[in-house]
């Protein structure tokens, strides 16, 4: 598995353990600085709180390969 398709629904994320996720989507979630104890305890990074232009290029890419798009990041609280 690469990455699965959220189909609009970011919450499916919130359903997974870190170990759940492809060892693609790990390294997504890395780069917006998630690591796994964070995940696992639902611990967020600081790029939770910033909208989508206050993210570096790297991790609004990386967001975007994980079926973000800006409206979709900027509408999403993190739980």
């Amino acid at each position: 598995m690469s990455v699965r398709d959220m189909q609009g629904n970011p919450r499916i994320w919130e359903r997974l353990t870190w170990a759940d996720l492809s060892s693609e989507e790990q390294q997504l979630w890395s780069a917006l600085g998630w690591q796994q104890a964070a995940w696992d305890r639902n611990s967020p990074p600081p790029s939770a709180d910033k909208e989508w232009s206050g993210l570096t290029p790297q991790e609004q890419a990386a967001a975007a390969g994980l079926g973000f798009s800006e409206g979709l990041w900027n509408a999403t609280e993190d739980a």
